[in-house]
């Protein structure tokens, strides 16, 4: 009789060790799961910041103004990302003596760029003598030369408005330019734009 007892007792307990198991592999299996979705959660909550941000830049509207030869010279209205191709499709198109190999259609646009599309006579014409007094703005390579460019001309270059162009003419009136790197320290020229700019220009 002891020993039914002492194998009932022994059954009871094998079984409370077996139930006490379970219940601990449960709860953490839960918190593992419940980690797992805490983390999903959070990587989707971040995605769609991320998704929503960049539908927000893609949509963002700019303006940038396109002469030279195109059908429809002046302001457009585009998105954030389009391309030079795209600014010469809304302009009208370009004009049957546009000199399209001179410029990168692939270029991506910036807000306030102003575009200049060169005809073939245009990109025929000989350098200009960096000494000449009546060109004095352009080097022997075509650059722009930052100390006696006209506002007309500053303007021809990607990425420069009207605005821009004041402030790089106001200062070289008070300091002069020294190396095209002092543009950065024309107001509204950082790093970035200047990167953009800097391939166009030269100081004499």
């Amino acid at each position: 009789m002891e020993n039914i007892f002492k194998n009932i007792k022994n059954i009871i307990i094998f079984v409370l060790v077996v139930v006490l198991g379970l219940v601990l592999y449960n709860v953490k299996s839960n918190e593992n799961n419940f980690d797992e979705n805490e983390n999903y959660l959070a990587t989707s909550e971040d995605s769609d910041f991320s998704n929503k941000d960049k539908d927000e830049d893609e949509n963002e509207e700019i303006y940038v103004h396109i002469s030279g030869a195109v059908n429809k010279p002046g302001l457009i209205k585009l998105k954030n990302g389009d391309r030079l191709v795209d600014a010469i499709s809304l302009a009208g198109g370009a004009r049957d003596d546009a000199d399209l190999d001179s410029c990168n259609l692939a270029k991506k646009l910036s807000d306030e760029d102003k575009i200049y599309i060169k005809t073939f006579d245009e990109s025929a014409e000989k350098n200009f003598n960096a000494d000449s007094s009546t060109d004095k703005a352009i080097s022997y390579n075509n650059l722009i030369n930052l100390n006696s460019a006209s506002k007309d001309e500053l303007m021809k270059i990607p990425g420069v408005g009207s605005k821009t162009a004041d402030k790089i003419i106001d200062y070289r009136e008070k300091f002069q330019f020294k190396s095209v790197e002092d543009l950065k320290n024309v107001d509204g020229i950082g790093d970035k734009k200047f990167e953009k700019l800097k391939d166009y220009l030269c100081v004499n």
